[in-house]
């Protein structure tokens, strides 16, 4: 135990401290390939290593304990943390500033070299080949001196592609530090980013505009006022007995208990799109003839018939606005859940209704049951639900030649579609004891929701054949600027969107009526 490896263990120690990821290896210079800051790194080590061990070598303890002792010593550095964990983009910084340095250095080097070595040249007496030929004062560099000079501009032009590859790096971490601004980690490691979502209630609460007007009493003016905007149906709610209910609630029981309402799936169906117009124009395909044939050499070729018109979309709003007290609007929490709960609720149950009920009438959407070249209706008939949607889906593909991508269903109809049972009462679906099966139907998704009218179906290449476009996001302001509202310290919050609906094919899209 007396002839310890000094060396030995502060290697150990050195290893259990490597730096593990790049902002340390850069500070320990690996990146740059020097290898000078290692070398007094385990110098270091090695003296406070060698100095511990001579004090611990001195307690009066059998080998054995002391072996023992050293051995737990060693595991507590291999299990602490390690030091370079603060280190941050700084050290890239410091990297290039030392490269920079050592690169003006060489320039210097290479510069002085390259003067000294052509004063020489110049000054030299070169001896005439021939006793006929005079003396001449200058000469050109040698190879030897060409090459001395060369080397120094070698290592100059190495030092500048480390400063490039380094600037490279830092503008990567500089482009990464902007993308995840604002992400934490679920971990607690700050260098893990995890992007936040943000409701648009938290949205707008946590907007700063907003939160300086409220903690300024800018709500509390002696006239009207108005909230800075922020862009992401109810009685009036306040705490009295006879308003719409106590929202402040206890702090055992944060937030509100929103009513349950029908889940929105037919804008999820829909291609996505934005606009900065009122008004979009877009050509719709009204009619398609395949006239393609077969023809002999020299022979006429038919032709198909295409034909698109012209068509314009208004862009609509849908808005609407709840009241609520002053008291509520400076709790943050309640207001957060009022906004989400409710106000971004109600205009997402419209835009349901009108992406597919709209009559086109200003300021309504022209939805998509009411589309003027739908395709013909399919009937049930004697066949099942499923069997009428799916020759729905046949008739759009063969004539129309879009490929059915979903269909939109009402609740009713898809019950008798999930409770079918063969001769034996057996479910044909998963049944009552399994997993909710989700709506599909011959290898298309179903959107199932009451918005649908009860006993009609409607089947569409919704992604190929429509988009919807909304102008903007949900914007979200409030104000006492309404009513009695100021003598009676309420405010309105209202929230409201702009969006349109194109569909560039009616015909890809065809209704199935007289399901049950």
């Amino acid at each position: 135990m007396d002839r310890i490896p000094f060396y030995l263990v502060a290697l150990i120690v050195a290893i259990a401290n490597t730096p593990l990821n790049i902002f340390d290896v850069h500070a320990w210079n690996v990146g740059t390939a020097h290898t000078e800051p290692w070398r007094k790194k385990m110098s270091g080590i090695a003296a406070s290593v060698r100095s511990v061990v001579d004090r611990f070598l001195r307690f009066a303890w059998p080998h054995r304990q002391r072996a023992a002792v050293l051995a737990i010593a060693l595991l507590v550095v291999f299990l602490a943390p390690s030091a370079h964990a603060g280190v941050s983009v700084c050290i890239v910084g410091h990297t290039v500033a030392q490269l920079e340095s050592d690169l003006k250095a060489k320039q210097a080097d290479a510069k002085r070299l390259l003067e000294a070595t052509m004063l020489k040249a110049q000054n030299e007496v070169v001896k005439p080949a021939t006793a006929t030929t005079p003396e001449e004062k200058g000469r050109l560099m040698t190879a030897e001196e060409k090459a001395a000079v060369q080397a120094i501009l070698d290592d100059a032009k190495a030092i500048k592609a480390r400063i490039d590859g380094t600037q490279d790096q830092a503008a990567m971490l500089a482009e990464i530090e902007r993308l995840t601004a604002g992400m934490t980690s679920a971990s607690g490691d700050s260098r893990v980013p995890q992007r936040v979502l943000k409701s648009l209630g938290e949205q707008f609460i946590s907007d700063a505009k907003y939160r300086d007007f409220i903690k300024a009493n800018g709500h509390r003016a002696s006239g009207n006022w108005t909230s800075p905007a922020v862009e992401l149906q109810a009685t009036t709610l306040t705490e009295a007995a006879g308003s719409g209910g106590p929202l402040i609630l206890p702090d055992y029981q944060p937030g509100i208990v929103p009513l349950l309402f029908k889940r929105l799936v037919v804008a999820d169906l829909i291609a996505p799109g934005t606009t900065m117009s009122n008004l979009i124009s877009y050509m719709k395909e009204t009619t398609f003839t395949n006239a393609a044939a077969t023809v002999l050499e020299g022979g006429t070729k038919p032709e198909s018939t295409l034909v698109f018109a012209a068509a314009t979309s208004a862009v609509q709003k849908i808005a609407h606005w709840i009241p609520v007290s002053e008291e509520m609007l400076e709790d943050f929490a309640q207001t957060m859940s009022i906004i989400d709960a409710r106000l971004r609720l109600g205009l997402d149950l419209k835009e349901e209704d009108q992406l597919l009920n709209g009559d086109g009438i200003a300021p309504n959407i022209l939805g998509l049951m009411n589309l003027v070249g739908l395709t013909a209706a399919q009937a049930r008939g004697a066949d099942t639900n499923a069997d009428a949607i799916f020759k729905q889906m046949t008739t759009i593909a063969t004539t129309i030649f879009v490929m059915p991508d979903a269909f939109v269903i009402n609740p009713a109809n898809w019950q008798t579609i999930q409770l079918t049972k063969n001769a034996a009462g057996n479910y044909l679906g998963n049944g009552p004891w399994a997993p909710a099966q989700p709506p599909t139907l011959w290898g298309i998704p179903g959107a199932v929701t009451p918005s649908i009218v009860a006993n009609t179906a409607l089947v569409g290449g919704f992604k190929s054949s429509a988009q919807i476009f909304r102008r903007g996001g949900v914007r979200v302001e409030s104000s006492n600027s309404h009513a009695s509202f100021f003598t009676s310290n309420l405010v309105a919050i209202r929230a409201e969107e702009r969006l349109a609906l194109c569909s560039y094919r009616d015909a890809a899209f065809g209704k199935v009526t007289g399901l049950n």
